[in-house]
């Protein structure tokens, strides 16, 4: 018998940490480009609209996890959020970014404020690197 969950707690965890990281650099203060901007813009309005909904998701994320913005296959992006190591239906969506909210992300230099660590979070995120992901 297979221990289904503790594949998820781990295997969960490395993908969802290593595609963490890809996308962080210091000293970003940029915006998402070319395609993924546009549907960015298509999709929430503006950038700082998606930004407030992306906010409100990770926020809204009872205990561990994470928020999720994805693409499917046709380009239209939605924002999810996921518990503990879990990740989206791999299958049937594509992840674009994601940020992780579990404590440990952030405790060290904002204590129990989540909110804080992501209003600084957008500037480290290397935005060529996440636009480069969009279908």
């Amino acid at each position: 018998k297979s221990d289904k969950q503790g594949i998820i707690n781990n295997a969960g965890g490395v993908y969802n940490h290593n595609f963490f990281w890809t996308i962080m650099a210091p000293n970003q203060d940029g915006k998402p480009v070319g395609k993924l901007a546009t549907a960015i813009d298509n999709t929430f309005g503006s950038f700082d609209n998606f930004k407030a909904k992306f906010k409100e998701s990770a926020t809204s994320r009872f205990g561990s996890g994470w928020a999720w913005l994805l693409t499917d296959k046709e380009g239209k992006l939605s924002i999810q959020q996921t518990a503990n190591q879990d990740v989206p239906e791999l299958q049937e969506l594509i992840p674009i970014f994601l940020v992780d909210v579990w404590e440990h992300a952030y405790y060290l230099d904002y204590q129990n404020r989540r909110k804080d660590y992501l209003a600084n979070l957008w500037l480290i995120i290397n935005w060529r690197v996440v636009s480069g992901r969009m279908v």
